[in-house]
């Protein structure tokens, strides 16, 4: 049955466009895993970036391998080892390293089952020297790495430009040194910034369960914090979509970073800390690096946390449209949506726009330091649906901090509002407009404000999600969808636990049990993780790493926040000091 498998990759490789194949002698032989189907991997433009880097190294051969399709798993199953890449059709173990890029924390149990099915021990302590070294990078790992420390030889801290070649570099010197497997760690630990090896730290608790302390071994010559490395974007390429292929969710886009990061300094937003300083890259890079691409993928989509504050974004819908090609945006702010991007909306054909007011009452939007009016959204709601763009997507969370039944009313009363603001101006056209809204639960993530704060529960989660459909069930032209709760609780607790949560992730991963069971089964109460309120002073098992965020203005954010106090965004031009991220 293996022929299915590599028939099927064959296939993917023959209709994709951009596929690098380079030749394995005398090369660092690399497997870049995506725990998720290849449909999902390929629309990953991180994931695409990280395989241009790699392969752009001439020591270095780079090729993918994905989570199985689901008829290719039974056979997975019955004969582990069989995971192939996608290039070469070869199994993991025939690879030196093997390297996950990890976007979600729901994805964790699908690379252990990954190592499963590629005859690759999960615990880094049962490797031989024989076995591939297993790594990852992305960013869940460098928000919180813990869950998965004990599976993992060693993870990257940072963005790949920065650390690549420095790893790459004393990667193939110790290579030829033939050294053992635990001495090559600890010089690439002790050598390479922004490399961490969770085995060479050692991890206490108190009594009460919280953690203690982490400490690097003694003998060990590595730093108590791993130090985030961040990449200059003025002196690289700005990342772009490398393989086109049929068969993703982006089939004919050329995705384009436009810039890393955002300095709006939302409290529940992750890559608004992690991120900093806010980094743009230059239009004229940009048009150049789509430039080879645009006459044949006509449609481009502008990727960053913040399209629309990107400064020079009025040129760039300018020059693109002026070279024929179509635009698409990875995120708007109604209070940067100026006419210029939504004329090229328009003119690039679209018929729906998300936009994230995340709260409906301006007293939540003070508290997620969401700094949105009313007024503003209703500005950006009137300039799309007169440019004819009648169908709306709006995101919103539920379970944030000190969040209240008005909060959940205002969600509400702002869906209907938005609803008849669209239906007055698209009145007498033949086409209604819709409301689509999509509501989350809200999960505390690592290095932001809310990192102090409780998940609010399942059953709380639940019963606000019913609260609000039954408020919106009868109200036309009006959609409403609900992430499912459970996942929610899942991902808080991956987000906020410590290398204890390891034990959670193997039973599910190769136990055969459901997370329900897994969670109902476990010694250690994972609430401890997920619904409780942290101590001001608690250390935290993220705290590993070194983003340079300063925790004080963290916490003196989640204060603010308590207080229903806004504050403002990053001031890069007045060289601010106050989080720490621009600090020398």
């Amino acid at each position: 049955m293996l022929w299915k498998l590599k028939k099927r990759q064959q296939q993917w490789l023959a209709e994709e466009k951009g596929t690098i194949l380079k030749d394995w002698r005398g090369r660092v032989h690399i497997a870049l895993a995506f725990p998720n189907r290849y449909a999902v991997g390929m629309s990953n433009l991180g994931f695409q970036s990280v395989y241009a880097a790699l392969n752009t190294l001439d020591d270095v051969v780079c090729e993918r391998v994905f989570y199985p399709e689901p008829e290719d798993i039974p056979l997975l199953r019955r004969d582990p080892g069989k995971l192939l890449s996608v290039e070469s059709q070869r199994p993991l173990a025939d690879f030196h390293l093997v390297t996950f890029s990890l976007p979600f924390e729901n994805d964790y149990v699908n690379a252990l089952e990954m190592l499963q099915w590629g005859g690759i021990p999960l615990r880094d302590e049962d490797r031989s020297e024989s076995d591939p070294f297993v790594a990852a990078g992305g960013v869940a790992v460098f928000l919180n790495p813990e869950p998965l420390a004990p599976f993992m030889d060693f993870i990257f801290v940072g963005e790949a430009e920065a650390l690549l070649p420095d790893f790459e570099s004393l990667w193939k010197e110790l290579r030829e040194g033939d050294l053992p497997r635990k001495d090559f760690l600890k010089t690439l630990a002790e050598q390479v910034p922004g490399v961490y090896v969770p085995s060479f730290f050692e991890v206490s608790y108190s009594p009460e369960g919280a953690l203690e302390s982490m400490e690097p071994l003694a003998g060990c010559n590595i730093p108590r914090r791993i130090r985030y490395r961040r990449a200059d974007l003025s002196q690289g390429k700005p990342c772009h979509t490398v393989i086109f292929t049929p068969h993703a969710e982006f089939s004919n886009v050329l995705l384009l970073e436009i810039g890393r990061g955002c300095g709006r300094g939302c409290r529940f937003c992750a890559a608004g800390y992690v991120y900093r300083p806010v980094r743009y890259h230059r239009a004229d890079a940009l048009l150049n690096a789509a430039e080879p691409v645009i006459r044949e993928i006509p449609r481009v989509g502008l990727v960053s946390a913040a399209v629309s504050d990107h400064p020079e974004i009025t040129f760039l819908c300018d020059a693109f449209l002026e070279k024929g090609g179509a635009l698409s945006f990875s995120s708007l702010r109604a209070d940067s949506l100026t006419p210029e991007i939504v004329t090229a909306l328009q003119e690039s054909r679209h018929q729906s726009v998300a936009i994230a007011p995340e709260a409906g009452s301006e007293r939540m939007r003070r508290v997620i330091n969401k700094n949105i009016s009313v007024e503003q959204i209703h500005a950006a709601v009137d300039l799309l649906t007169e440019k004819g763009i009648l169908h709306l997507k709006l995101y919103f969370m539920i379970g944030l901090p000190t969040e209240t039944l008005e909060d959940l009313q205002a969600i509400v009363d702002l869906a209907k509002d938005i609803k008849h603001h669209v239906l007055k101006i698209s009145r007498g056209k033949k086409r209604l407009g819709t409301i689509t809204l999509s509501i989350h639960g809200f999960v505390p993530k690592a290095f932001t404000p809310f990192q102090w704060a409780p998940f609010a529960g399942v059953r709380e989660l639940k019963d606000r999600s019913r609260w609000i459909q039954k408020a919106l069930q009868k109200v036309p032209n009006v959609r409403v969808h609900f992430d499912m709760p459970k996942w929610a609780y899942v991902q808080a607790l991956l987000a906020r636990g410590d290398r204890r949560a390891a034990e959670l992730l193997q039973r599910v991963a190769l136990g055969g049990v459901a997370w329900t069971q897994a969670l109902r089964e476990f010694p250690f109460n994972p609430d401890f993780w997920v619904m409780r309120e942290r101590g001001s002073e608690e250390l935290f098992p993220w705290e590993i790493i070194d983003h340079g965020v300063k925790r004080s203005y963290l916490w003196e954010e989640y204060q603010r926040a308590l207080k229903g106090v806004s504050s403002p965004p990053c001031r890069l031009e007045e060289n601010c000091r106050r989080c720490g991220a621009c600090s020398p």
